[in-house]
């Protein structure tokens, strides 16, 4: 998926994982790598 998104995998499973505890349960969607890119900044 994160190919498909031009998103590189490393970098983005590496951020999952630093903010998947503290993230709402509403906005898990954000993290998913076809939503990541638009998200990652705003909820940094």
């Amino acid at each position: 998926m994160c190919k498909k998104n031009g998103v590189d995998e490393q970098e983005w499973l590496k951020d999952v994982f630093e903010r998947i505890q503290s993230h709402k349960q509403k906005n898990l969607y954000q993290l998913l790598p076809n939503n990541w890119s638009k998200f990652r900044n705003k909820n940094a």
